[in-house]
């Protein structure tokens, strides 16, 4: 794409680079965790990490709705996250 000035710039899609980075980071820090403690708790909070970094990068660029601090957003979504994940890890063992 480009600019008024002719300057090329990335797509809107680059935005969402922190979903691959947390695609793949997320399942090496559960198995990481999964050493020490349960694997469903390493799952959720490995969700919950991963989820919280990437909600904060993409939401200071697309802040959101109702006038929630993008802080608050993440940590609500990491919460969602790991919880669902945690669940899910606990009922259909990956181990």
């Amino acid at each position: 794409m480009t600019v008024e000035l002719g300057v090329s710039r990335k797509g809107s899609g680059w935005i969402f680079w922190p979903a691959l980075v947390a695609g793949l980071v997320g399942p090496l820090l559960a198995g990481l965790l999964g050493r020490w403690m349960a694997f469903h708790f390493a799952g959720g909070l490995a969700a919950f990490v991963t989820c919280f970094f990437f909600a904060m990068m993409v939401g200071r660029r697309y802040p959101p709705r109702f006038r929630i601090p993008v802080w608050l957003a993440a940590v609500l979504t990491g919460l969602v996250t790991g919880l669902c994940l945690g669940v899910l890890t606990y009922y259909f063992s990956l181990k």
